[in-house]
């Protein structure tokens, strides 16, 4: 029975991640694309979209924006009196560069342990799938043991 629920769930999970890298084929999302906004956003700098001057702030003219500056831009806040760009917000850089340090494994996986004696991330386990494993050893145990004793009889 366990050995069956094992499969069964192996095999929605398999199913599920078809579906959703043949959805991510579709849009044309790759961990290339996925990494290069991340990039984007982490290396963003302010000083390439607007100017200060004691006259108050200014966005630069559009043929001195780059995609990847103009793809940081998070909000743009204008004066209401003025016209003139008032806030200027980025997307969070620390939240980029945490993913692409951990994509790129510079930074422990969240709720890993530093322990060596604690299963680590390349024995390829998680602890479901290690109970299960333990799980079909026991009934295959179980099973061999009515096997024999059915056999003696």
């Amino acid at each position: 029975m366990w050995r069956r629920w094992g499969r069964r769930k192996r095999a929605d999970a398999a199913a599920n991640l078809e579906e959703v890298l043949a959805r991510a084929a579709r849009l044309g999302i790759t961990p290339d694309r996925v990494l290069e906004e991340y990039r984007r956003i982490a290396f963003a700098n302010l000083s390439h979209i607007v100017h200060w001057s004691d006259g108050g702030m200014k966005f630069k003219a559009d043929s001195e924006l780059s995609d990847d500056d103009i793809a940081a831009i998070s909000e743009i806040v204008e004066s209401a009196k003025e016209g003139r760009p008032y806030r200027v917000k980025l997307y969070d850089k620390k939240a980029a560069l945490d993913a692409i340090a951990r994509y790129l494994g510079m930074l422990p996986q969240a709720g890993s342990a530093a322990d060596e004696d604690e299963p680590t991330r390349d024995d390829g386990k998680n602890a479901r799938q290690r109970l299960i494993d333990e799980l079909d050893r026991l009934a295959a145990e179980a099973a061999a043991r009515s096997g024999t004793a059915q056999s003696e009889q």
